[in-house]
């Protein structure tokens, strides 16, 4: 019977299943918790083979498991039990413990992500590795978001690149990955970046050989085991193949417990704290990087070293963080030599903790900025500043005034009401998985450069009144397609006037084609001298989220009191469609500003109606931007909409879903948002 037959067998018979495989791993402290996934892929079905990785992965999970680890051990699987195995994976980590991934078998790079994978891969596109095989980089996350002390990544994946769709998409060998956002972490390849790995002539691999060779050696030291890795398998390869490794661990990390209990007992008897032995985890994890950019831009000129202090804390993995550590060095008199002030590359041992830095409290210096503000404290002042503060004429605000966080500026009277957003960065997107849409991936880093002044509300039926009237634009085409009746069909008659049902002027208005909404921002930037256009779909996912981690609102009933969507009272104009059993109070669309604004002061960001934004149509997000501008290449006939409307189903209530249609077109749930950039 194998091993992964067993540890199944052991897991279903007990309730207390992983806490007791754990007791003859290490002692009863879940801070000792050491768990590992050990994943060998040879048998592949329609690409090269390979000999070794599941010898690889059978012989590390025996030399773990002698080193004190629970392994879970997973041979040849498929797409469902790669990704099964990974969830599992992540049920079992345990804060203040160590995590071990290791794979060995078939890896791709692709858009700067490395992708392992199963062995019943069928497919020689990019959007189909994405979709069917897993990343590394997702694994790292997960590991990261347990709250490990140590997470370890092991990558014998870089055999050769078995996919050429000829798009060059698809890179030979593995890319460095980030270290994640805290410290505490360790990534190990094969080879350099780039370079393929010898799948080696015996048992196993060149690289795992070594491996099992280090780690038989005394002492297990982290660095050590790994630096006899490197020495063993340039010099069996001629100086062909070069380990390389990424740290950001603080302290000792020993694969033997007993070692590792050991050196303990000799730091105790030294009079040093365990945190100066085991590696230190970085308490800003997880947190959001929208929310620490807001709070790096109220400190970043402190002369108070303890308002660094507390955003090293709590966002040690943010890109200002480097520079948080520069500043505090400098304050405290540390030795800066070692530390770039425009290094914002993840922590290693030789960053700012080779200087004199300390982390005791120091007394404030006179005429310091308060203390970095908490999230809960952000949250709130927005808050409260969107419902105090004065509606200020741009004419005579200052830049100043205009640029704080939740200021309401509106242009001229016709003009809609905009909320300024600050900048930040944010993960855009889904990675794919169940439910998910192959659109909505892969989940990539978009970071907004600066404040941006956003519409409060959808653009009301009245504003465009306004416009219709002073312009006198008149819309292309005719009619508008609708659900209602529960066929989908275009109503000649209906029209942003009358869209088949009776809307106030305090209603978003709908039933207007992407084309209209250029013709409304032009009218507006010719009467304001203001260069107001849509929000690009990187800046509307940002602003709907409004500082929100979460990919989705919360399920259930309580929707019904947050968004305007599919419910019971529009259950007879849409039969059939997905709907909640609750009554949010309205069959078609309501007056804009019903529902609670988010933590950004903006409303309807999800529900009441779509909304256009700049972007042409691109399947994914492959080479999207990541700097927050719209995306103007791809099938340009085609644009973006976002958010849902008032008869979208509650599946579609989530800040990454996107869907789209003819420029030209129009539907009685779609609408428009404003944006104006903050020169």
């Amino acid at each position: 019977m194998t091993r992964v037959a067993l540890f199944l067998i052991f897991w279903l018979v007990t309730s207390t299943a992983f806490c007791a495989g754990l007791s003859r791993a290490v002692s009863k402290d879940t801070k000792s918790t050491r768990v590992a996934l050990i994943i060998g892929n040879s048998s592949y079905r329609e690409v090269t083979a390979l000999p070794n990785p599941v010898n690889d992965a059978s012989d590390l999970a025996t030399a773990l498991e002698a080193k004190g680890f629970t392994v879970l051990l997973r041979e040849d699987v498929s797409e469902r039990g790669l990704k099964e195995a990974v969830a599992e994976f992540a049920k079992f980590l345990k804060g203040g413990g160590v995590g071990v991934f290791f794979f060995a078998g078939h890896g791709v790079s692709l858009n700067g992500q490395n992708f392992l994978m199963p062995v019943d891969l069928s497919f020689r596109n990019p959007a189909d590795i994405i979709s069917k095989s897993v990343s590394a980089e997702y694994v790292l996350s997960l590991m990261s978001k347990a709250g490990n002390r140590v997470n370890i990544v092991i990558l014998d994946a870089c055999r050769n690149n078995p996919f050429d769709d000829g798009s060059g998409a698809a890179k030979q060998g593995l890319t460095a990955m980030s270290l994640g956002n805290q410290a505490g972490t360790f990534i190990a390849y094969a080879t350099s970046p780039g370079s393929t790995a010898s799948d080696g002539a015996g048992r196993n691999g060149l690289y795992t050989q070594n491996l099992l060779r280090a780690l038989k050696a005394p002492d297990s030291d982290l660095d050590k085991v790994f630096g006899r890795v490197r020495t063993g398998v340039v010099g069996a390869s001629n100086g062909e193949q070069v380990p390389w490794t990424t740290s950001s661990i603080i302290g000792s990390f020993y694969f033997d417990v007993a070692e590792e209990e050991a050196a303990l007992m000799l730091a105790k008897k030294q009079g040093k704290t365990i945190e100066e032995v085991l590696p230190v985890q970085d308490a800003s994890q997880p947190f959001d990087p929208a929310e620490a950019q807001a709070v790096w831009s109220k400190i970043r000129d402190s002369k108070n070293p303890n308002d660094y202090k507390e955003f090293i804390s709590k966002y040690g993995g943010s890109p200002d963080a480097a520079f948080a550590r520069f500043r505090l060095a400098k304050l405290e008199g540390g030795d800066i030599s070692v530390v770039s002030a425009h290094d914002d590359q993840p922590l290693t041992k030789g960053s700012i903790f080779s200087s004199k830095v300390t982390t005791e409290s120091t007394p404030a210096v006179e005429g310091a900025q308060p203390a970095a503000e908490t999230t809960n404290n952000i949250i709130a002042t927005a808050k409260q500043s969107i419902q105090t503060q004065p509606t200020v004429s741009s004419a005579k605000a200052t830049l100043t005034a205009i640029a704080a966080p939740g200021t309401v500026i509106r242009d001229c009277p016709q003009c809609p009401e905009l909320v300024v957003i600050p900048p930040g960065a944010f993960m855009m997107g889904l990675n794919r998985g169940p439910g998910n849409d192959p659109d909505e991936a892969p989940s990539h880093n978009v970071r907004i450069g600066q404040s941006l002044a956003v519409g409060k509300f959808e653009i009301t039926k009245g504003q465009f009144a306004s416009f219709i009237k002073a312009s006198g634009h008149r819309p292309k085409g005719g009619g508008c397609y609708t659900t209602r009746g529960g066929v989908f069909r275009n109503d000649a008659k209906a029209s942003w006037q009358y869209p088949g049902f009776e809307q106030n002027e305090n209603e978003p208005v709908v039933c207007v084609s992407w084309e209209d909404t250029q013709a409304y921002l032009a009218w507006l930037w010719k009467l304001t001298n203001k260069q107001y256009r849509l929000l690009s779909e990187a800046e509307w996912e940002y602003a709907a989220r409004g500082g929100e981690t979460r990919f989705a609102l919360p399920e259930g009933n309580a929707s019904c009191k947050l968004i305007n969507i599919a419910d019971a009272s529009s259950r007879k104009a849409i039969p059939g469609v997905s709907y909640l059993a609750c009554n949010d109070g309205y069959t078609y669309t309501a007056p804009v500003g019903k529902f609670p604004v988010n933590s950004f002061g903006l409303s309807d960001m999800l529900g009441n109606a779509w909304e256009w934004v700049g972007d042409c149509w691109n399947e994914g997000y492959y080479n999207a931007p990541s700097d927050g501008s719209s995306w103007v290449q791809g099938r340009c006939g085609l644009r973006v909409f976002r958010g849902g409307g008032w008869n979208s189903s509650p599946k579609m209530m989530r800040y990454t879903y996107r869907d789209r249609d003819e420029k030209g077109e129009r539907h009685d749930n779609l609408g428009f948002r404003v944006l104006r950039p903050l020169l």
